[in-house]
């Protein structure tokens, strides 16, 4: 629904059209009215899309020195505010924040990456660790067959020599 160009009547329906020689948003009645050439659609093309390929990243991105969150992140907070002598009332008050946020935090829910920031600076520690890259073993889905428990057993057994 829009606003005929030619004529001005709005909330009609609209088809571009070329009027002397200018494009134009026109309704059905003044295409017919002034006998311009009717908007052609254009037929959908006969061939089937190709799906793109896959691009298979060789490279880990966790092995880019980048540093993720310590799984023990807790526990190392609540050690480092009890060796200050803060309970979590007096921790907050230091952060500026409240106490149900250093609980939560105490008590393994994930901080925000900031709220995270702020715990390392007012307690003067380091909360990130270094990713370890694993060693994994990927299996491509371009190969003739995938993995089999012969595979599995096979590299079970090479990984115990």
């Amino acid at each position: 629904m829009g606003i005929c160009e030619l004529c001005g009547s709005d909330r009609v329906g609209v088809h571009r059209t070329r009027a002397s020689g200018a494009s134009v948003e026109a309704c059905s009645r003044c295409i017919d009215r002034l006998g311009l050439e009717p908007p052609t659609r254009t037929a959908p093309s006969k061939q089937p899309s190709q799906p793109r390929p896959r691009r298979n990243k060789q490279n880990d991105i966790m092995a880019k020195g980048e540093k993720e969150l310590a799984s023990d992140f807790h526990q190392r907070i609540r050690e480092a505010r009890k060796e200050k002598g803060w309970d979590q009332r007096e921790f907050a008050r230091r952060m500026n924040e409240r106490l149900n946020i250093v609980q939560r935090t105490e008590n393994g829910n994930r901080p925000t990456d900031a709220l995270i920031k702020k715990i390392e600076k007012v307690l003067s520690i380091d909360l990130f660790v270094e990713v370890e890259p694993t060693n994994t073993r990927s299996v491509s889905p371009s190969g003739s067959r995938g993995m089999t428990i012969g595979d599995v057993y096979d590299d079970l057994l090479s990984r115990r020599e």
